[in-house]
């Protein structure tokens, strides 16, 4: 009975540090959809403890594997299972969102530089004249 109580316990953990990775991992493509970086940095810091949080949890089930066959928690283990899988995919896809986010903006960056060349290099005929010459000259 205590095994189970411990294991129950371990898997509402689990589930818990899950949704809390799935509402950084929503932050994080608000972010990076907006463009906003100032806060990116500490929102990932945020969602690699949970991350490290959720490998210790995974760790106490591997060593402890008569956990796995409780006759109890089949449906949690399940709806774990089910919820890790759907945060993995939504997680990829957030990276995928940035590396794409990322070419857009390097992109951008670019073509502002290769503007920025073309203007400083094209010279107004009026700026090359030698101060105090007329452009109309009488006689």
């Amino acid at each position: 009975m205590g095994q189970e109580v411990s294991a129950r316990d371990s898997l509402r953990r689990k589930l818990q540090i899950l949704e809390q990775i799935a509402v950084k991992n929503e932050t994080l493509s608000r972010f990076v959809r907006d463009r906003k970086m100032t806060g990116l940095r500490r929102v990932l810091r945020e969602r690699q403890a949970l991350i490290d949080e959720l490998a210790a949890v995974n760790a106490e089930w591997d060593n402890n594997p008569i956990w796995k066959h409780t006759p109890g928690l089949a449906h949690l283990l399940q709806e774990a299972a089910g919820k890790q899988q759907e945060v993995r995919e939504r997680c990829r896809q957030v990276l995928q969102q940035a590396i794409a986010e990322k070419a857009c903006i390097a992109a951008e960056l670019k073509n502002n530089r290769v503007q920025q060349q073309i203007r400083s290099q094209y010279v107004t005929p009026w700026s090359v004249m030698l101060p105090g010459c007329r452009f109309n000259k009488k006689g």
